[in-house]
Order: C-alpha cells, then structure tokens, then sequence
C-alpha cells in the first residue's frame, strides 16, 4: 500500500505557505493513490485542498498547464484545474518530488457510486467543450500514433507465468490462475490490435484534445451533484474515442449531452475497438507487470490485484 512521502511535512506546509500564501494546518495522506502520493491539505482559515506528490517525473508540466488553461480561457469550471503559484508555476519541484495543489471537491467517484442518465448527459457536454479547446488553445502536445507500446511487455509476461510454480509467491499464483485461461484471448486481442494500428494509420481521422482517461475513478459527483473531471496526468491530442470509450455501455446519454455542444457525433468503431483492446491488454501489463516483476508487499499486491480484475470491464 502506498506510504507517506518521504519528503519532510514541515518543509510541505512552508513551501505551501510561501508559494500560495496558504498556511497550513493539517496534512493526511489520501491511501490506495497510484501515480502520486496525495494528501489533503486543511489550512488555517478551515479551506481544504488537494496536494500530489509525483516521486518521479513522468508526467509533464504540460498536463497542469492543459487543465488550468481550459479552466481560465475556456472558462471549463467542472474539472480539477492546478492553482498557481504566485510566480504562475503549476508544479514545484521539491527535492526529487514535484507537487501540485488543487481546490478539493467533495463527493463520490463514478467507481463508488454509478451516475445518473441526466449526470452522464451533463458528463457528455463537459467532454465536448474540452474536445473543442483546440481552437482556443491550440493543439495538446503529445499526440496519438496508435502506437503499442506494451507489446513486448505483455507477452514477457505470460512468459513469466509459464515458470511460476507452487514456490512462487501467493500472488504472482493468483495473477496465473486469473490470466492463464485467457492467454490464447489475449494474445489474439494483441493481433487484432495489430490490425486495427494499420487500418487507423490510413484513416483521415479527426483530432481533439481529450482527457485520456476520464475512468469511472477520474469522474467525480459532486456533494450538489455536479459532474467533475479529475486527474489531468495524461492528456492527449486525439480522436474523440479515446474518451468516450469509457462510456460505451451508456453512451446514449452521454451523447446526447455531447450533441448539444458538438456536431461530430459519429462514433469510429475501429477507433473504439482499438483503444478498447489498449485498455484490456494495458491493465494486465500495468498491474500484472508489478507483481510479476517488482517487489511490493502482500497489501501493496493485493491493490494491484484487485485493481486489474476490478477494472476489465470491456469486452469486445
């Protein structure tokens, strides 16, 4: 399970009080976080914020500028927007950390408690404006070439699978039992892929600036009920699918709201297919990687576990 920052919390609440002028009272660690340590910041005057703490430096500063940009000049206010340092930074390095402050929204995450028909329509029309930024704000810089960048990855592990024996560790058994029995499915998704990456590659395809994730975990409902994007680590410049994937088992509702701010409607079932299988295939690299190949503990590895069984939900 994921520990608390190494970085020091006295050093944490000066830098806050000096680059945001916030003074901070109380800092709690946020559990089960997956690219960053978070922490919830109280500060003197009884406001809340939300602080995470990258250890490493995968994700740009690109991504924080992405997300304030569409809050200050799209004037997109339902989304986790960076504040500002007063010089303008989005992230601080600290040490060998970077840190972002956000305004904390209370509520539920889509992943603990399903939307409403009327709340994903309010979720389409938020996914249209963001895919219509790019005439205000130009084009985000990392952008999509189909590529399958996992491949060698996953067939590394099942691989590995065929040596775990009754000695291996409890969970890499587990991982075997649950993956095992589908390795000739998988590995035909992965062809398909293949299939799919050339045939996109020749398509006139149309481009936008989306979230890239908006998973029932980055989708947030509001203690009013509003609908929140969180979590704008990994933008990318590409066809509307990438996000709108996550909604393929309620996408009437979803564009219907869409419809009303966007005149391209027409879902690219390729392009749904092929991010589709990146998903699937991509969870077991990510999390079946980790407790093939890194060395957590039981309960880090039971997340992890949990985490790829509980997140295949698309069947194509």
């Amino acid at each position: 399970m994921l520990t608390e920052s190494k970085i020091d919390r006295s050093l944490l609440k000066k830098v806050i009080q000096e680059k945001f002028g916030i003074s901070v009272i109380s800092l709690t660690l946020v559990p089960k976080w997956e690219t960053a340590r978070a922490c919830i910041v109280e500060s003197s005057n009884h406001a809340n914020f939300f602080l995470k703490i990258y250890s490493d430096d995968s994700i740009p500063d690109s991504s924080c500028r992405f997300a304030h940009d569409l809050y200050a000049k799209m004037g997109i206010t339902n989304i986790t927007n960076p504040l500002a340092t007063s010089n303008g930074q989005m992230r601080i390095q600290l040490g060998g950390f970077h840190i972002a402050l956000f305004d904390l929204i209370s509520g539920t995450t889509a992943e603990q408690h399903k939307l409403t028909e009327r709340q994903l329509e309010r979720l389409g029309e938020l996914l249209a404006k963001i895919h219509q930024s790019k005439t205000i704000i130009g084009e985000y810089s990392v952008r999509e070439h189909f590529e399958i960048p996992f491949k060698n990855r996953l067939v590394a592990i099942f691989n590995d699978m065929s040596k775990i024996s009754g000695s291996s560790t409890k969970y890499k058994t587990q991982l075997k039992l649950f993956l095992e029995p589908h390795r000739q499915k998988f590995l035909e998704e992965l062809e398909t892929m293949g299939e799919l990456q050339r045939r996109l590659r020749r398509k006139n395809l149309e481009f936008v600036n989306c979230h890239g994730e908006p998973s029932p975990g980055n989708v947030l409902s509001s203690n009013s009920g509003e609908v929140y994007l969180l979590d704008w680590d990994d933008p990318i410049f590409a066809p509307k699918e990438k996000d709108l994937l996550f909604f393929k088992d309620n996408i009437g509702p979803v564009m219907r709201g869409y419809s009303s701010f966007s005149k391209d409607n027409n879902i690219d079932q390729d392009v749904m297919e092929f991010y589709g299988h990146m998903w699937n295939l991509g969870e077991i690299v990510d999390y079946g990687g980790k407790i093939l190949f890194e060395n957590h503990n039981d309960a880090q590895n039971q997340i992890w576990l949990d985490n790829l069984k509980g997140g295949w939900d698309f069947t194509f």
